[in-house]
């Protein structure tokens, strides 16, 4: 069987480039004794990196490993493409039966492939992720593993059923993907497509899968930067997902309110409750209340400059 991995390389601009050398050390480790064939794409746009740069990268991180590695590579520029676009060229080019979805920002842990192959051979018609969580090796990483969207490190190593997967680590047949692309957005808006595509599946009766046993970790955002524009952009994109077909709602910003509400209390009582999962110590727990609580007056200034500036809003906050 051949299988495509697929890797998108917007990510790896807006975090640290050492997460990306992490990861594509582990999909060279991971795959080289393993009996299914695979190849590599990498999917960027030429007007944020060259092509040169992304191949002289991977060059490096084979000679300082001492690797020798047989995994074709192919790195294809998709021009003024993003995220999900960049994902869904790749699966337009991918030869594989199946693909496997990675941010350039996640790093699979070991026996990741393993997990998941095993778990697609018994369900091959399903979609199915790893368990991503967020780093917490600092302050910031504790804080928003703590209260962001990505769960908490599970204890368990099962594969469950589940309502929606994030788009960072996953596998899903080619046919399926092919036939159902992620779909187009409003304008402006740059995250929230896989939650509709997700919805879409279901609706079809394709299983979507997370396995406990496959985890990934995520970073948080890189820098007070990142923390603005992350923090703005969630909340113009939630806020509009309240107007697309399958989500819409008599009053989206009433809808919204309670949505950033609830977030504002979890910030309180999961860094209370759940701190020491994550090595939160008493001392720190001031700073990440604050930190998260911050930033989700961030996603409430992002969703209120949508509706009364939408054009504004649209146009900024490209993440």
């Amino acid at each position: 069987m051949v299988i495509s991995i697929l890797l998108e390389w917007e990510n790896a601009i807006l975090s640290e480039l050492d997460r990306t050398k992490c990861l594509l050390k582990e999909i060279f480790f991971q795959t080289q004794n393993r009996s299914e064939e695979f190849e590599l794409l990498v999917l960027h746009n030429s007007k944020q990196v060259e092509k040169e740069f992304i191949l002289s990268f991977i060059n490096e991180i084979l000679r300082e490993n001492l690797l020798v590695s047989s995994l074709p590579i192919a790195v294809v520029n998709v021009d003024d493409a993003h995220y999900f676009q960049l994902k869904n060229r790749g699966v337009e080019l991918a030869k594989g039966e199946k693909i496997i979805f990675f941010d350039s920002d996640i790093i699979p842990q070991e026996g990741w492939f393993e997990a998941i192959l095993e778990a697609s051979h018994q369900h091959p018609k399903a979609i199915i992720s790893g368990c991503s969580y967020i780093d917490n090796s600092d302050l910031t990483g504790k804080a928003f593993a703590l209260s962001w969207f990505f769960p908490l490190p599970p204890s368990d190593t099962t594969l469950n059923e589940v309502s929606l997967i994030f788009s960072n680590n996953y596998l899903a047949p080619r046919d399926l993907m092919l036939s159902n692309p992620y779909p187009k957005m409003e304008e402006g808006v740059t995250r929230g497509a896989d939650t509709l595509l997700w919805q879409r599946l279901k609706e079809k009766g394709v299983k979507l899968l997370t396995h406990n046993g496959a985890r990934a970790s995520h970073p948080a955002p890189n820098g007070i930067q990142h923390i603005f524009k992350r923090g703005l952009a969630e909340g113009r994109d939630d806020y509009m997902r309240f107007f697309e077909e399958g989500f819409k709602v008599k009053n989206p910003m009433l809808r919204f309110f309670k949505v950033y509400l609830y977030r504002c209390r979890k910030v309180i009582k999961s860094s209370l409750i759940n701190g020491k999962r994550v090595g939160l110590k008493g001392l720190e727990i001031p700073g990440a209340i604050g930190l998260m609580l911050f930033y989700y007056q961030l996603y409430l200034i992002g969703a209120l400059t949508t509706k009364f500036l939408p054009s504004l809003a649209k146009s900024s906050w490209r993440i």
